[in-house]
């Protein structure tokens, strides 16, 4: 995909459904004792591969993904090979679910999840009760887990108390799914809060949950089901925040958007850099939700400590697009977690944005740079990476020349209407 300069950016958007909340209400849905209804489920690919695990293990669905009816699924008639696609919440939230129920599940993925680890589930998981098993049906060391394996349930697990160190949402919601059939409570300790529409989730169904501070306790539950409408990705949303915020001549509104505050860790650093964003939240929501105005303006380069990597990890190569237009430095330190995403995103970033003739420096944990410098233009390979091939396509909007997306097709995983919404407020039409 070729990405021309764009002259200005104006209109309204309304950003796709929230990818890890659909997720989640698939997930959820299929736990609780009764019909759960659910609007705005997100048509995306890592959605469709929850959807299909789930039929798989006996799930439930019909209906579409305006409004689809979920009932319980029964995890008793499981297919050989359940294929997680590029989806690394299908197989870190479900391994949590099927440790709790007596069947050996085998899960797969394609190349880019097959390299990410799996130990940070299977380690915890493992110490509940579980077991894992490499195809040729050997045990599997759970700190060498990596897909594909298999995973044998347990209709007996015992209860943990886990310090997620790393810091993921997806281990505390996997522990967190294991824990609701266990015996005897479970707790997540993180030394920062991580995202927690898991928790919000589980409370809504009646889960008997309670939270201090940054740990989460569970006692076993039955979940009651649930009707929800899911509000806009603020990830999603945030690629056309920082386009916005980087051109000079941009007016932007995005309506319906999730402003639950463990995600929005990049809205405050949009206005720690001097961006202009104005926020109307709706009242009374337990996801808040609300819309976003951001106009053209002058930044200055900001640091990123590793505290605020936590509420801001999808976002966080858009601080490096940030800090090209930005007056100063701009630094992220305490962000290795990228280099284990669909891509190592800090490596892939960097090379990216050298490509397009920015100056900018690795690090271990994250990179710098010095600005304001130029996106002059040319070709980035996005590695098969959904969030770097949309992030080097709004440098082709921002560039001298355009910029040439290598594996712009991935954006499909979690926003396949992205290049119709780029070009409309590009042409004015949003």
């Amino acid at each position: 995909m070729r990405v021309l300069p764009g002259s200005r950016i104006r209109g309204t958007l309304q950003v796709p459904p929230d990818k890890s909340l659909s997720h989640r209400c698939l997930i959820l849905g299929s736990l609780a004792e009764g019909k759960s209804v659910f609007w705005n489920l997100l048509p995306s690919a890592d959605v469709a591969s929850t959807r299909r695990v789930l039929k798989a293990c006996g799930g439930n669905m019909t209906g579409d993904w305006n409004r689809m009816e979920v009932s319980r699924a029964t995890f008793d008639k499981v297919e050989a090979h359940l294929d997680c696609g590029n989806s690394g919440t299908t197989v870190r939230l479900l391994s949590g679910v099927m440790a709790s129920f007596a069947n050996r599940f085998g899960l797969q993925g394609d190349a880019s999840l097959s390299r990410r680890p799996m130990a940070r589930i299977a380690v915890p998981l493992a110490k509940m009760g579980a077991r894992f098993f490499d195809p040729s049906g050997k045990l599997l060391d759970p700190a060498a887990a990596q897909l594909p394996f298999s995973i044998q349930g347990s209709g007996k697990l015992q209860g943990i108390r886990w310090h997620n160190e790393k810091r993921s949402a997806q281990v505390k919601s996997a522990l967190l799914l294991a824990g609701l059939r266990s015996e005897g409570g479970t707790t997540v300790v993180e030394p920062v809060g991580s995202r927690d529409h898991t928790e919000r989730l589980l409370q809504m169904m009646g889960a008997l949950l309670s939270l201090h501070g940054n740990e989460v306790h569970l006692e076993p539950s039955i979940l009651s089901p649930l009707e929800f409408s899911v509000p806009g990705d603020f990830s999603s949303a945030s690629f056309f925040l920082a386009l916005a915020a980087c051109h000079p001549n941009a007016s932007l509104s995005l309506e319906g958007v999730n402003l639950n505050p463990t995600r929005t860790g990049f809205l405050q650093v949009l206005r720690q850099a001097g961006a202009t964003i104005a926020c109307t939240e709706q009242n009374g929501e337990t996801e808040p939700r609300g819309s976003l105005q951001v106009h053209s303006g002058k930044m200055q380069g900001i640091c990123i400590s590793s505290d605020q990597v936590p509420s801001m990890v999808d976002e966080i190569p858009l601080v490096a697009l940030l800090g090209v237009f930005a007056q100063g430095k701009t630094e992220v330190k305490g962000a290795g977690e990228l280099r284990v995403k669909e891509s190592d995103r800090i490596t892939v970033l960097v090379q990216g944005l050298r490509n397009l003739g920015v100056e900018i420096h690795e690090t271990d944990d994250g990179f710098w740079l010095e600005g304001p410098q130029a996106i002059r233009g040319g070709t980035a390979d996005a590695c098969g990476d959904h969030r770097m091939a949309m992030l080097f396509s709004l440098c082709g909007c921002l560039s001298r020349e355009g910029v040439w997306v290598e594996g712009a097709d991935s954006v499909s995983i979690s926003y396949p209407s992205f290049f119709t919404h780029l070009e409309q407020i590009c042409s004015g039409r949003g």
